[in-house]
């Protein structure tokens, strides 16, 4: 038997956009951070921003006066992902005084360089005034796989009873396609790794487990268990494969972070924001996302084998995107429930 492969698509965006944002995925701080909600999302996008306030406007770790810094705070100000896990042309960055030229610059920036236009930029205060200050990033990827996969016939995910769109290799499929999949492992029907290549190098990670572990060990655990396989990385005749196509808009709003002091300043955080989108298919994947963190002066601050092996991606799966030439993730996803994964 050949192989099947499943479609990934997932978009994000703000302002009256995001008001369709999934209610039940979690937009995670950190690669590391844990949490115990079943979908969920990480891209250093935010990461981007807080590394430009830090150094280059508040010049020192950022810690808030009268609070002991959580663990995403801290995992923030030691830079866990910084632009150099992520290839120049992956990225946009910008930071500075506010002020409405600042933000036809940063219009003018992301146009030029990815001929995109911002979906958070019009909903800002970009007005100048004294301790108004703006760090700004884009993220933007598009990557096509190294031949176009065929689509498949609509499967179910998860035992449930709607039916969702797959792609992948057939039994019928032209074998140039196994070109476009590598195995990492395979222990069993329910734990392995397959890695997924792309035209420009890019980096597709899908990793079926059950565990809810936090990114950082999932990634590490998966890595571990490529490391020590000593099967067939190549896909023989008998092996299957399917992915299911994946869709998000979402936003997530660093509400925790804003209208707090910021220690040794008279500054807080008027604004703390990071948007997804991400589209994967049988063709290949984009990703945008962009970050803003803005700043006011405090005032009157608020209170406080041989046998057939079939890599079937319609159960709980973790996914990692790793910019060309990179070894970390940039994007990390885990499905459980593919609903908050759908337009």
């Amino acid at each position: 038997m050949k192989k099947i492969l499943l479609t990934l698509l997932t978009g994000v965006m703000m302002s009256s956009f995001f008001a369709f944002a999934n209610a039940n995925l979690d937009i995670l701080t950190l690669f590391s951070s844990k949490s115990n909600t079943q979908n969920k999302a990480w891209v250093g996008t935010f990461q981007l921003v807080f590394n430009d306030m830090k150094n280059n406007i508040i010049k020192k770790d950022i810690k808030f006066i009268g609070e002991k810094p959580t663990k995403d705070l801290i995992g923030l100000n030691s830079e866990e992902f910084n632009s150099s896990m992520l290839n120049e042309s992956s990225y946009y960055t910008s930071y500075g005084e506010t002020s409405p030229e600042a933000k036809e610059t940063i219009e003018k920036g992301i146009f030029e360089k990815f001929n995109e236009k911002s979906d958070i930029l019009d909903s800002m205060d970009w007005s100048k005034g004294e301790g108004k200050y703006y760090a700004y990033a884009m993220l933007k990827k598009k990557f096509e796989f190294l031949n176009e996969f065929d689509k498949l016939d609509k499967l179910s995910f998860n035992n449930s009873k709607e039916q969702y769109e797959f792609f992948g290799i057939k039994d019928s499929s032209n074998e140039q396609l196994d070109q476009n999949v590598k195995v990492l492992f395979y222990n069993n029907k329910n734990d392995f790794a397959v890695q997924l290549n792309t035209k420009n190098n890019d980096i597709v990670y899908l990793y079926r487990t059950n565990k809810n572990d936090n990114f950082k060990s999932l990634y590490k655990k998966m890595m571990k268990n490529a490391k020590n396989y000593k099967g067939d990385v190549a896909f023989s005749k008998k092996d299957t494969l399917k992915v299911p196509n994946l869709s998000i808009k979402t936003q997530r709003k660093y509400t925790e972070l804003c209208n707090k002091q910021i220690e040794g300043t008279d500054l807080y955080f008027s604004d703390a924001i990071e948007t997804l989108q991400l589209e994967l298919d049988n063709k290949g994947g984009e990703v945008k996302s962009e970050a803003m963190i803005m700043t006011k002066m405090c005032a009157l601050m608020p209170d406080n084998m041989v046998e057939a092996r079939h890599f079937d991606f319609d159960k709980t799966f973790v996914m990692f995107l790793v910019d060309s030439g990179k070894e970390n993730p940039y994007l990390a996803l885990r499905v459980k429930d593919l609903k908050e994964f759908q337009k």
